[in-house]
């Protein structure tokens, strides 16, 4: 009987320490939609048949990947939510060349996912258009 009470005991203190250590964790735990994450694959193709399509990986949540403005191209997609859609055009002063140019991500944004394609009159207005997300 004695034994059933002192197993019984020490396995009440080892789940006490447990569930202790488990709080601080808990408490600095990230938020589920930061978790899931924030990686677009992004392309910049021209109808020029010469050229190939450049291609980089962004991550945000912290920034990085292969995107050479990450931290800047992170920061325009914030003021959106992710949604490319809702960028808007900048101000810019761009010629009337037609040269059309395609900006294309796939990916997700905080856990959702993300498809975006439209073709821009030339790499100017598109560059106007969506700030440093496609600066690559």
């Amino acid at each position: 009987m004695v034994d059933t009470r002192l197993t019984g005991r020490i396995f009440l203190a080892a789940a006490t320490l447990a569930g202790a250590a488990l709080v601080p964790a808990m408490a600095n735990a990230e938020p589920a939609a930061e978790q899931a994450g924030s990686t677009l694959h992004l392309t910049v193709s021209g109808q020029n048949r010469d050229e190939l399509p450049r291609n980089v990986v962004l991550s945000c949540h912290p920034a990085g990947g292969t995107h050479p403005n990450a931290g800047s191209a992170c920061q325009t997609l914030e003021a959106v939510n992710g949604d490319l859609n809702q960028l808007t055009a900048g101000q810019a002063v761009c010629n009337l060349n037609y040269q059309p140019v395609t900006y294309s991500a796939r990916g997700t944004w905080q856990g959702r996912p993300v498809t975006f394609e439209k073709t821009y009159s030339n790499q100017c207005v598109a560059d106007a258009s969506t700030g440093k997300v496609f600066a690559f």
